[in-house]
């Protein structure tokens, strides 16, 4: 069976500045969470999952940005990513990345093009 993209994810509106949209996706055939986040007016898709443990980058709170709003953060133990790339800005996870999603915004929406997933029921 041939599985066709993009998928549609949610309105662009649901995605503000500085703001997140989380969904649920097949990642390589296996269930995962995962978040929309707009940075400078673009959007950009991670499996939402920090790189130091396997938990949610908003599993305490529903903050996924900083105070400063120029970095991710997860909120258990405030590692920092760069927004645009993923990359890890913290010393304990140096060199390690979210990962990334492939995702485009057109016509008032956000589709999910990346072809190790699908959108989960």
């Amino acid at each position: 069976m041939s599985v066709k993209h993009p998928f549609t994810i949610c309105h662009a509106q649901q995605v503000p500045e500085l703001g997140k949209f989380s969904f649920n996706l097949l990642y390589r055939g296996t269930p995962r969470h995962a978040v929309l986040v707009r940075f400078h007016g673009a959007v950009y898709g991670y499996l939402n999952q920090c790189v130091h443990m396997p938990k949610t980058l908003d599993c305490e709170n529903n903050n996924i940005f900083d105070a400063s709003g120029r970095y991710l953060q997860c909120s258990m133990h405030s590692i920092c990513y760069d927004p645009v790339s993923g990359e890890s800005l913290s010393e304990i996870c140096l060199g390690k990345k979210l990962t990334a999603l492939k995702v485009k915004e057109q016509d008032d929406w956000i589709y999910l093009v990346d072809k190790r997933t699908t959108i989960s029921e």
